[in-house]
């Protein structure tokens, strides 16, 4: 068996990650994105927002963030979760299989165990679809299903269904060209018949301005040569062959046009029968259309609703801030400062700091959510600094130059972040002491400011 945590020959597991991440619908990624603090801190560094219009630059940043750990099993399974039921029907046939129970007893006589996921040769063959070929190979690169090397085989070199496609694909194109052929012999033969009909009546018109022009020369020898009743019946004669023809002529092109207009007339049922078929794939799509926009408002409105109990529970968490800020500054922060013995310089200076920011003035607008943890970042940033040069020592002592002068300094750093543990250590016991032993857990629990011991 071939589970998604092995080496799979000729695959790029960079590029089919990619995939997956361009696959995943918009409210899909920037949800995935906002659920995971390290990725979102990354995303948004430098002042960007998770907009749909950077959907470029975050999907780049995905994929990286994967690749630093080498797409290794437990960076993709999370992305793998919310890929899966983007397809839907491969997931619910897969996921109905493997909970029915014919997989249980498939399970039970294979010896295996709740957590092993495989796809006999007639599952597979009945499940697989050369359609979804892409997302079977995402299955077989990060899904916990395990796949025999016959299966893997057919996924990743499917020579005969790729066959089938082409040849499909050629029909299709040679049936496109013989539609359009057919469509401009159509028109051709519209306009041809069109310039026939307009030369026709142009001859009808000649022809019946030319009887007119012979009945007035009938009339005007008849009135002036009275004996020349024989040349007036050749004449007449002619007209009448003429009046013939042109009759024969008239029959003829309205014949022809009436064959025309006839087969115009089945072709234009058959495009109203077409675009009929076509406006009802249409209200069919627009029904399909508004119930979709109908789920995404309810589920609006339950965003609604969290966001108001989110501000609800801030609200009231405010309200307990502000308690404890109204309990600190009953303090005289600078006699209790001047009683601490504080030996450590680092320490010393902090705590300066902090009581000038805490016992602040009628104008200051200091508070203590902002000043504590300014003053306990302050300590831990030298700690963060010192773990990121050492965990990095590789890239920055040759980015650096220097590297006896790169790890002197590291060397002095350590004096640093020793004060600083022992600030915090001190701050902890500190704060511990001021909260549960200067005043009492009765105090601290009713709503007034308890007095000062």
């Amino acid at each position: 068996m071939l589970g998604n945590n092995e080496k799979i020959q000729g695959v790029k597991i960079a590029d089919l990650f990619a995939v997956m991440v361009g696959e995943l619908p918009w409210r899909t990624l920037s949800r995935y994105i906002n659920d995971n603090a390290q990725l979102q801190k990354i995303c948004t560094l430098g002042g960007h927002r998770i907009d749909p219009n950077q959907r470029a630059r975050l999907e780049k940043q995905v994929v990286n963030e994967a690749a630093k750990n080498d797409f290794s099993e437990a960076a993709c399974q999370p992305l793998f979760g919310v890929w899966y039921p983007v397809h839907e029907q491969l997931h619910d046939t897969l996921e109905d299989y493997f909970h029915s129970e014919e997989y249980t007893a498939y399970r039970a006589e294979h010896k295996l165990s709740e957590e092993d996921y495989v796809l006999s040769d007639e599952k597979f063959n009945e499940f697989y679809d050369l359609k979804e070929n892409k997302a079977w190979k995402l299955l077989l690169a990060f899904a916990p299903l395990k796949f025999t090397a016959e299966q893997a085989e057919k996924i990743l070199n499917n020579q005969e269904g790729a066959a089938e496609l082409q040849a499909r694909l050629t029909e299709l194109e040679a049936q496109l060209a013989a539609a359009t052929k057919k469509a401009a012999d159509a028109t051709a033969d519209v306009e041809r018949v069109r310039a026939q009909l307009q030369s026709s009546t142009a001859e009808v018109q000649e022809l019946k301005k030319q009887q007119r022009s012979l009945k007035a020369d009938v009339d005007a020898a008849n009135q002036k040569f009275t004996s020349a009743s024989a040349e007036t019946k050749r004449l007449a004669a002619k007209l009448a062959e003429m009046d013939e023809a042109t009759r024969k002529r008239e029959q003829s092109v309205s014949e022809n046009a009436d064959r025309m207009v006839t087969r115009l007339q089945a072709e234009l049922e058959k495009n109203k029968a077409e675009l009929n078929a076509w406006q009802n794939k249409y209200q069919e799509q627009l029904l399909a259309n508004r119930q979709i926009v109908a789920d995404a408002k309810a589920v609006d409105n339950k965003a609604a609703a969290a966001d108001a109990d989110k501000a609800k529970a801030i609200e009231e968490l405010r309200s307990y801030q502000k308690f404890v800020d109204l309990l600190l500054d009953r303090i005289d922060w600078r006699n209790l400062g001047s009683q601490l013995k504080l030996a450590n310089p680092t320490m010393k200076a902090g705590f300066g700091r902090i009581i000038k920011k805490i016992n602040y003035d009628q104008d200051a607008t200091g508070t203590l959510e902002e000043t504590l943890p300014k003053f306990w970042g302050d300590f831990t940033a030298r700690e963060t600094e010192l773990i990121h040069k050492i965990a990095n020592s590789s890239t920055l002592e040759v980015s650096q130059g220097d590297m006896e002068g790169f790890w002197n300094e590291v060397k002095d750093s350590f004096d640093g972040v020793q004060s600083s543990l022992e600030a915090r250590l001190f701050m902890l016991a500190f704060l511990r002491e001021l909260l549960f032993a200067i005043y009492t857990p009765e105090q601290l629990q009713t709503p007034n400011i308890p007095k000062a011991k």
